[in-house]
């Protein structure tokens, strides 16, 4: 059955503007791409250490006095109750970014699936994470929108902030937070990472059984403990802002290959459509010359 030149028409049209509409799009995530991935690259130096700063003083003061850095070994939770844990869930706002957030869903729900001891609650950050948890049985303790559009560590700090005292007054036991990794424009990995305690779970008994040695190099004004009390807060609120501007790097990037991969459809489509109508456009020509020729031959 032939197509009608003007159908075609038509959808080429559609096509081209749906072509120029991803067009601006790819453009406008690469320009947000580039301001998020200088954000991002250029603060993990300051991440880095600031961590690295935090690790020294551990080794000069006893880390079961300090609850930011041990807080409730797990072997003593399980004896007593459940671990209280609490995940904050990066994700966007929008979508049109490929598989950014079903890849980091998927990855929360994984490491859900590997606590089903614990008792879990969320705070969302995106729309898109605040929908996907309001789908299960998990409790949201509260919802930020992303960051995505205007990362800054004014907006990032309440959701540091309210970690922190969830975690010191002992609704919680542990934080993590569930982002995307960002690697390079092709290449983003979800990741879940320990917030607090601040010493990793792994090494928790180990620091807890360690003597304390002390370093007569290193001196501290008004002292270690005091240097501490006022660095790990500020040190937890600097790695949720990074792993913030991580996942909003991550985003930029899935949605200008998203909307690239679409253009290029798009264009590829044309083309196709292009052909189909110059096909159908010269078999209406020839159809009308066969009859011109046959009512000649028949007027003959």
């Amino acid at each position: 059955m032939s197509v009608s030149p003007r159908l075609i028409r038509r959808r080429i049209k559609s096509i081209g503007n749906t072509r120029k509409i991803t067009k601006a799009m790819e453009l406008v995530a690469a320009s947000k791409m580039k301001r998020s991935v200088q954000m991002t690259l250029s603060s993990r130096a300051y991440a880095d250490t600031a961590r690295d700063i935090v690790a020294s003083i551990t080794h000069l003061v006893d880390p079961s006095l300090h609850p930011m850095l041990l807080g409730k070994r797990e072997d003593a939770a399980s004896a007593e109750k459940p671990l209280k844990t609490l995940v904050i869930a990066c994700a966007s706002d929008r979508g049109l970014c490929g598989g950014f957030n079903a890849q980091t869903i998927k990855t929360l729900h994984e490491f859900f699936l590997t606590r089903p001891q614990d008792e879990i609650s969320v705070i969302a950050v995106g729309r898109r994470a605040a929908r996907a948890i309001a789908r299960t049985n998990y409790q949201m303790t509260a919802a930020f929108e992303a960051l995505s559009n205007a990362p800054s560590f004014a907006a990032a700090k309440p959701i540091g902030t309210l970690a922190v005292q969830q975690f010191l007054a002992g609704t919680v036991d542990r934080v993590f937070i569930a982002y995307m990794d960002y690697k390079s424009a092709l290449r983003q990995i979800p990741t879940v990472a320990q917030v607090l305690p601040i010493i990793p779970e792994a090494e928790i008994t180990q620091h807890a059984t360690t003597s304390i040695e002390g370093d007569a190099a290193i001196l501290f004004e008004p002292s270690a403990s005091d240097v501490l009390q006022d660095l790990l807060p500020k040190l937890v609120e600097t790695r949720i802002y990074q792993a913030l501007l991580e996942s909003a790097a991550s985003e930029h990037s899935a949605r200008m290959i998203a909307m690239r991969s679409a253009t290029d459809n798009a264009t590829s489509m044309l083309e196709d459509l292009t052909l189909t109508y110059n096909q159908a456009r010269q078999a209406s020509i020839t159809q009308e010359i066969s009859e011109i020729s046959a009512g000649k031959a028949a007027i003959e």
